[in-house]
């Protein structure tokens, strides 16, 4: 699953352990349908859905890992500016941000891809509607409709991994009002099977200038 273009996938975490367990090749992945009552732009209550503002679901129990994605269009002297808001809807301020190369990290994934070993599906995400192929193929139990989300969205230019196995998930009691009930995802663990540490980097949030136009994040070298 080539993707022309894409040179660096950047990861946004409001603590330097998560960017550590991405760099030693283990993601944490939580299901699509965890989205739907989370508040602010994390949330969105469409997540999964093959219907154009409506709340019709498949594989909202699989699990994704997402990232943002830089095309080679978007480095300028060898860096890129990204916006505040991502940062700022992400609990980002004072966190971290993991920096991936692309084509290494690729061959990683497709090689659990095509063992059949956890990931069902990977690629940067389309902002639009579902259409009706997608729909079609939802029932015949391919996810490509979790890399679809609405417009709204495209300032995250999201990279999408999705998992291969379903989580666990139940509805709880909301003990806040009795006759509610909440719902409650387990999470899943995706092992690449490798260290990103040869093409992988980390930088603290705060260590980037400012710019008009958001935070100016310098690119390493290649290794």
């Amino acid at each position: 699953m080539p993707i022309d273009g894409i040179i660096y996938l950047l990861k946004f975490a409001p603590q330097e352990a998560y960017i550590d367990d991405l760099m030693n090749g283990r993601l944490y992945m939580n299901a699509a349908g965890y989205y739907h009552g989370l508040p602010g732009e994390q949330g969105d209550p469409l997540e999964a859905s093959l219907a154009c503002g409506m709340g019709i679901y498949a594989h909202w129990l699989l699990p994704i890992y997402c990232m943002y994605t830089v095309w080679e269009s978007d480095i300028v002297d060898n860096a890129v500016v990204i916006t505040k808001r991502m940062v700022e809807e992400f609990r980002c301020s004072d966190g971290w941000i993991g920096i991936v190369r692309y084509d290494r990290f690729e061959r990683l994934l497709n090689r659990k891809f095509d063992s059949g070993d956890g990931v069902s599906l990977h690629g940067p995400v389309f902002y639009g509607a579902p259409s009706p192929s997608v729909t079609a193929e939802a029932f015949q139990g391919i996810p490509d409709n979790l890399v679809i989300k609405t417009p709204k969205f495209a300032y995250q230019r999201e990279y999408r991994i999705v998992g291969s196995q379903p989580v666990k998930w139940r509805l709880k009691p909301d003990k806040n009002n009795p006759d509610y009930k909440i719902e409650e995802y387990g999470h899943a663990e995706l092992d690449l099977g490798g260290s990103l540490m040869d093409f992988s980097w980390k930088v603290p949030v705060s260590s980037l200038t400012e710019v008009k136009g958001g935070l100016m994040l310098k690119l390493p070298l290649a290794k």
